[in-house]
């Protein structure tokens, strides 16, 4: 199932998108789109699909999606009988966001650093997510200059967040493909990662892209990564894995070995390692949500 490239639509007059949601439930709508999106659950529980991501999710959830990766919220029929059973705040912007050059202003670097970081879907945990929902609340009686400050705030307040208050969601290969640039040794290396994952690639090889021993590119790709150039190579091919398990009628060992794997027993391992489900049931999972809209 291909997510559908949804086009967002703001006044004339505005820079981003507030809005402050009340629905009876949310339907299962799996789409991307180029715009960035932060939301805030208030009132609503169920599931909730980023990239290759299936979480559960409750009031208070706090998420910030990067451009063009696949979202939807699911609000299953029993959820709730309140006459309001959903109600959230969703908040939507552009990369050039006001016109904007994050990666350029050096007052916005800790956006600028959030903004990549959102490539996977993050959530928000503990303080700072209290702090910021409080925040995104009270932009619904803000107007103009005023609510548009706020949300500066807001994503840099984000920014400045240690890596115990949030958590990526969504694997690699669900993000944009590391674009080739020439500036930095692990943009090389990570390109070639990228492009040839489904191949029998070896560390010597990647080591040889970024001009290393390969002692030295290990450490080099660890400090870099935060992984092992195996746990790399590994959420390439089992993120591009839940992309076929979504959006194709390939049996798992097809998927298996398309992605690069060697054998089925290594592959559902590594899958479940990752996914604590088996690849049979995270298709199911899937499946039956989306069946069940």
């Amino acid at each position: 199932m291909k997510a559908l490239i949804a086009k967002l639509h703001t006044s004339p007059d505005l820079s981003f998108k507030y809005k402050w949601i009340k629905i009876d439930s949310f339907k299962f709508n799996w789409h991307c789109h180029p715009e960035y999106e932060l939301m805030l659950i208030l009132k609503s529980k169920g599931k909730r699909f980023i990239g290759d991501s299936i979480s559960f999710y409750r009031e208070g959830d706090l998420v910030f999606i990067g451009s063009n990766l696949p979202h939807t919220w699911y609000t299953p029929d029993d959820s709730s009988k309140n006459d309001v059973e959903t109600e959230a705040i969703l908040i939507q912007f552009p990369e050039n966001l006001a016109g904007i050059n994050f990666a350029d202003a050096p007052e916005f670097t800790t956006i600028h650093r959030l903004l990549s970081k959102a490539a996977q879907g993050i959530q928000f945990q503990g303080k700072v997510r209290k702090l910021v929902s409080e925040k995104i609340i009270a932009m619904n009686s803000l107007k103009g200059i005023d609510r548009f400050i706020q949300l500066l705030v807001i994503l840099d307040t984000l920014g400045k967040v240690n890596d115990e208050q949030m958590k990526s969601l969504s694997s690699i290969k669900f993000v944009h493909n590391f674009q080739p640039r020439q500036q930095s040794r692990i943009d090389r290396v990570c390109t070639y990662l990228n492009q040839n994952y489904k191949e029998n690639i070896s560390l010597e090889d990647a080591a040889a892209i970024a001009a290393m021993s390969m002692t030295a590119f290990c450490r080099f790709f660890k400090r870099s990564t935060g992984k092992t150039f195996i746990d790399f190579v590994n959420e390439l091919r089992i993120g591009h894995a839940c992309s076929l398990l979504i959006e194709s009628d390939l049996t798992i060992a097809e998927i298996c070995y398309d992605v690069g794997f060697n054998n089925v027993s290594n592959f559902n391992r590594r899958f479940l390692e990752r996914h604590y489900i088996c690849p049979k049931e995270y298709r199911k999972e899937f499946t039956n949500t989306a069946q069940s809209r």
